[in-house]
């Protein structure tokens, strides 16, 4: 409780959750499952948040906020290192 990053008990992310999956998979089926940075189809894809599921949470399950990524580009964006 004393950690700065305790929420409550809430966990931060609720991947598990059926509104998550939804949101998903709705991302998948709008980008016809390509990554949009490489435009590879066929590998593991990610379903990446464009505002960041924290600091944003009104946008978390909204289909908008979400773009497929293969699991390498969706890493450059963790570094913040891909430039499109």
């Amino acid at each position: 409780e004393k950690n700065p990053a305790w929420k409550g008990g809430i966990s931060p992310r609720s991947m598990n959750s059926r509104e998550y999956k939804t949101w998903r998979m709705g991302v998948f089926l709008r980008d016809n499952f390509t990554c949009q940075f490489c435009r590879i189809r066929g590998i593991y894809l990610e379903a990446h948040h464009i505002k960041e599921w924290c600091d944003f949470p009104d946008l978390r399950f909204d289909i908008s906020n979400g773009i497929t990524l293969c699991k390498e580009c969706h890493n450059l964006t963790k570094k913040g290192r891909y430039k499109k």
